[in-house]
Protein backbone atom coordinates (compact mmCIF):
# COMPACT_ATOMS: atom_id res chain seq x y z
CA UNK A 1 0.00 0.00 0.00
CA UNK A 2 1.12 3.71 -0.89
CA UNK A 3 1.37 5.85 1.39
CA UNK A 4 2.37 10.20 1.36
CA UNK A 5 4.03 12.31 3.56
CA UNK A 6 2.64 15.93 4.08
CA UNK A 7 5.67 18.66 4.68
CA UNK A 8 4.94 22.49 5.74
CA UNK A 9 7.03 24.37 3.62
CA UNK A 10 8.00 27.48 5.69
CA UNK A 11 10.03 30.73 4.68
CA UNK A 12 11.98 32.92 7.28
CA UNK A 13 13.52 36.53 6.27
CA UNK A 14 14.50 37.87 9.74
CA UNK A 15 11.91 38.40 12.42
CA UNK A 16 9.24 37.19 9.82
CA UNK A 17 7.90 33.58 9.46
CA UNK A 18 5.18 32.15 7.03
CA UNK A 19 4.14 28.96 6.05
CA UNK A 20 3.84 28.77 2.50
CA UNK A 21 1.98 25.67 1.74
CA UNK A 22 2.80 21.99 1.65
CA UNK A 23 4.06 19.34 -0.24
CA UNK A 24 3.19 15.71 -0.69
CA UNK A 25 5.51 12.80 -1.09
CA UNK A 26 5.09 9.28 -1.65
CA UNK A 27 6.57 6.62 0.71
CA UNK A 28 7.15 3.39 -0.30
CA UNK A 29 8.95 0.45 1.62
CA UNK A 30 9.06 2.71 4.75
CA UNK A 31 11.68 5.52 2.58
CA UNK A 32 10.52 8.64 1.18
CA UNK A 33 10.80 8.67 -2.61
CA UNK A 34 13.78 11.31 -3.19
CA UNK A 35 13.46 12.18 -6.97
CA UNK A 36 9.63 12.63 -6.47
CA UNK A 37 10.63 14.96 -3.34
CA UNK A 38 12.86 17.11 -5.57
CA UNK A 39 10.39 17.03 -8.46
CA UNK A 40 7.70 18.37 -5.81
CA UNK A 41 9.88 20.85 -4.34
CA UNK A 42 11.10 22.10 -7.85
CA UNK A 43 7.70 22.93 -8.66
CA UNK A 44 6.61 24.58 -5.34
CA UNK A 45 9.56 26.92 -5.26
CA UNK A 46 8.80 27.58 -9.36
CA UNK A 47 5.59 28.19 -8.19
CA UNK A 48 6.25 30.21 -5.54
CA UNK A 49 9.20 32.57 -7.35
CA UNK A 50 6.18 33.20 -10.37
CA UNK A 51 3.99 34.19 -7.81
CA UNK A 52 6.66 36.95 -6.64
CA UNK A 53 7.55 38.37 -9.91
CA UNK A 54 3.76 37.99 -10.90
CA UNK A 55 1.47 39.34 -7.75
CA UNK A 56 -2.09 39.36 -8.14
CA UNK A 57 -4.09 43.02 -8.67
CA UNK A 58 -5.42 42.34 -5.60
CA UNK A 59 -1.93 41.47 -3.53
CA UNK A 60 -0.45 44.64 -5.58
CA UNK A 61 -3.15 46.64 -3.48
CA UNK A 62 -4.74 47.33 -7.26
CA UNK A 63 -8.18 47.31 -7.68
CA UNK A 64 -10.01 46.79 -11.07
Amino acid sequence: MAAEIKLSVHVRAGDTEACWGSLRVPVADGRMDERAFRREMVGFLRAAADHLEKPSDEEDGETT
